[in-house]
């Protein structure tokens, strides 16, 4: 049989000592565990994202190669891309403009040290709906966000002032954001001063120096707005935007957090710093 088939004797004997039923069962759980993690990430994530919350949260390791021809033979497919506008800046000789002391530094090494905040449009049925968000650099973690149809600087304040609330940041903590003339209003200072916060601003049209806000806001588009084939009402976009950083901040993997969310990324580094100060007895 082997010399007609032409088909070495090793080749087959060890052919011969697989039990198939189990490989063929191994290859379904498989495709069971990449599709519910497909679709439990809301069809936005690639070979990387999968990859990571599989080892997250099922202990289970495997090649970006497999999965990919794995989510081939499913037919399951990332959505897409799109663009977005920006907002108003302000006046180039505005002396209210502050220098970018971050300077694209993006990695922190503590929580509350660095947060990064703007502002995006998103368009609805009745008219246009501004989001304001701030994100803190150390996890990625949205630590507060408003929404209004407008773009005021009531808007940012309220946005920064639920963040504050909420971590209670040290005084000294940087705040960076672009030019927007929200950024420059006297009550968003004031607020500011209040808090004992430092401000820093991105050079002019240069979005590369607020990069991982503005990757949010887009990833934020793509795994929301942009699957919608219509535009949507506002109250729902509301819900929609309160909806997606609930699942952005506890579920949804991070590639800079080596793929943990958030607020996961978090508590596992809280839990690390204080099993050294139990052990070093400082605690």
């Amino acid at each position: 049989m082997c010399r007609v088939l032409s088909v070495k004797k090793s080749s087959y004997f060890s052919w011969t000592q697989i039990d198939h039923s189990q490989k063929e069962q191994s290859t379904h759980e498989n495709y069971r565990l990449i599709e519910t993690a497909f679709f439990n990430l809301k069809e936005n994530a690639g070979t990387r994202g999968i990859k990571g919350y599989l080892l997250h949260e099922n202990d289970v390791r495997m090649s970006r190669r497999k999965i990919g021809k794995i989510m081939e033979i499913l037919g399951l497919e990332v959505k897409t891309l799109k663009r977005f506008k920006k907002q108003r800046t302000a006046p180039i000789n505005d002396p209210r403009i502050m220098p970018n002391i971050l300077n694209r530094n993006f990695e922190v090494t503590y929580p509350n040290q660095v947060w990064a905040g703007d502002i995006t449009e998103i368009k609805t049925q009745q008219g246009k709906l501004y989001l304001a968000a701030y994100i803190d650099l150390y996890s990625r973690r949205v630590v507060g966000f408003a929404t209004a149809p407008h773009m005021r600087s009531e808007l940012t304040e309220l946005a920064l002032q639920r963040a504050l609330w909420s971590r209670k940041p040290p005084k000294g903590l940087m705040v960076h954001t672009d030019q927007g003339s929200q950024f420059i209003s006297d009550s968003y200072r004031k607020l500011l001063k209040v808090w004992g916060l430092k401000q820093s601003m991105s050079q002019r049209g240069n979005c590369w120096d607020n990069a991982v806000i503005e990757s949010f806001f887009k990833t934020f588009k793509i795994e929301t707005i942009y699957q919608h084939s219509q535009m949507i009402e506002m109250l729902e976009m509301k819900w929609l935007v309160d909806e997606f950083i609930g699942y952005y901040n506890h579920d949804r993997p991070h590639s800079f957090n080596e793929y943990l969310s958030p607020v996961k990324f978090e508590k596992i580094r809280l839990d690390q710093v204080n099993k050294i100060e139990s052990d070093l007895g400082t605690k």
